[in-house]
């Protein structure tokens, strides 16, 4: 009798259920108790409700989260594809403009020396000489957007003849001067107003060292040089008449236009960044231009009294300050190469096409790209902000996250409003079950609608809905 006694108290602290004056079973109306609960941990088992919970909760969050993540993770992708190829595209703008003048420039010199070879020009007196300047000032007066000058150098004479356009204002105005020079190294002098030499002003910016004086087809480019504060470059190709080699028919360009198109594409990007270019070679890599204002940033400078000169890139480097991006990317160079050459690391076939790189204020991915024509070999790079290309994907990610959220806390009262649905189900299933025990089974087909004492039949069966 005891251990009978110890199963049905036991049944009846699981069913939740007590004994009324009677004699008969009263089974609670909760659905839920924290004792039936507490009972059913007690003794190793979880209840189905409890189950129920643990199971769709996990689900509806896994599926929120995961979707979300698939989301992020391709919008991610797309607004990595789309600032690599926003560099990919002003890098080739640049390209396209800077190629564009250089091949100018060179058609031009190239066609001038055809002339010499054909005969169409002279040397032999100075009346020839100035009918050539005339010619070239005709070249010179249409393109002059393109160069800024054109003119010859005879051998052995040194003697220097051309036309140099300066720009008097943006509307595209030009006064164009006759230039004279003598000797090999070209110099500037200042005169008086009848002609007269007062003073050196700067030489050695031009020679012809780079040209073959046996090839008739033989051209070549000057490295950078700066005049008067502005930065020049010059394009030769050599002159030959009657098979001899009688000198070079040169082209000038300055570097302004360099500056004004990174400033330009700089200013049109919406984005944080900066373009630079450097002239590249095996001794060192000098800025010829950057999207910077000049007037902040001097790429130029005159040491003890010698001729103003580019800056190379250590020396960029070394103004952190300044240059922050320049030192962070030479540092990079240097962990790669302990000469740190740009030339060297734009040149591995192997080298990443997009860089990241940490400065003060955030992370930019950087892509560089090069042009080169004869000797001449220019290096181009563009920073962009990383954070100001995935702002609106990161403002819109956090929407993303409070609906997530959302969706989360949604399922988890959508679980529990399901697993009470069929817990009181189940509970009045067990209800019936129990009358049925008791062979009360008018109260579970609920035909008598008379209460008995101690019990009250129930409203709504699910077995007589069976």
């Amino acid at each position: 009798m005891a251990n009978s006694t110890d199963r049905v108290s036991s049944t009846s602290d699981d069913l939740n259920t007590s004994v009324n004056s009677d004699g008969k079973r009263v089974m609670s109306a909760n659905v839920w108790s924290w004792s039936r609960f507490t009972t059913a941990i007690k003794q190793g088992r979880f209840p189905v409700s409890l189950m129920l919970v643990m199971f769709i909760v996990p689900l509806s969050a896994g599926v929120a989260i995961l979707s979300w993540g698939l989301t992020y993770t391709a919008a991610l992708s797309s607004a990595s594809t789309l600032a690599n190829s926003l560099q990919e595209q002003i890098l080739a703008r640049i390209v396209s403009e800077v190629s564009f003048r250089i091949k100018t420039l060179e058609r031009s010199a190239d066609q001038q020396s055809r002339n010499w070879h054909d005969g169409y020009f002279s040397k032999a007196t100075n009346a020839d000489k100035e009918k050539v300047v005339d010619i070239l000032l005709n070249t010179l007066a249409p393109n002059a957007d393109w160069y800024t000058s054109q003119h010859f150098t005879l051998f052995p004479e040194g003697e220097c003849w051309g036309i140099n356009a300066y720009p008097l204002g943006p509307n595209g105005t030009y006064l164009y001067m006759p230039m004279y020079a003598y000797g090999e190294n070209w110099t500037f002098w200042l005169s008086d107003e009848d002609g007269n030499n007062l003073a050196m002003t700067s030489s050695g910016i031009y020679n012809n060292s780079d040209i073959d004086k046996t090839d008739p087809k033989s051209a070549a480019w000057t490295p950078v040089f700066v005049a008067e504060g502005v930065g020049y470059q010059t394009h030769t190709h050599a002159i030959f008449q009657g098979g001899k080699f009688i000198g070079v028919q040169g082209a000038d360009f300055t570097l302004d236009f360099v500056q004004d198109l990174l400033m330009k594409l700089a200013a049109a990007i919406p984005y944080r960044g900066y373009i630079y270019t450097f002239e590249l070679s095996n001794t060192s890599d000098l800025m010829i231009g950057s999207s910077l204002d000049v007037r902040e940033y001097d790429i130029y400078e005159r040491n003890n009294g010698t001729a103003i000169r580019a800056l190379t890139l250590p020396e960029l480097a070394a103004n952190v300050s300044g240059w922050e991006s320049l030192h962070v990317l030479y540092d990079h160079l240097l962990q790669n190469n302990p000469t740190g050459s740009l030339l060297q690391y734009i040149s591995q076939p192997n080298r990443p096409a997009v860089l990241e790189l940490h400065l003060s204020d955030g992370v930019y991915l950087v892509q560089m790209t090069d042009v080169s024509s004869l000797n001449l070999h220019w290096g181009i790079i563009h920073f962009v902000q990383r954070d100001d290309i995935l702002a609106e994907l990161t403002k819109s990610n956090r929407k993303i996250v409070g609906t997530v959220a959302g969706v989360v806390v949604a399922g988890i009262i959508a679980s529990v409003a399901f697993s009470y649905s069929l817990s009181r189900a189940l509970h009045k299933i067990t209800r019936d079950l129990m009358l049925l025990s008791d062979f009360q089974f008018k109260d579970v087909l609920q035909k008598d609608l008379d209460k008995r004492s101690g019990m009250a039949r129930p409203s709504f069966s699910r077995i007589a809905e069976l």
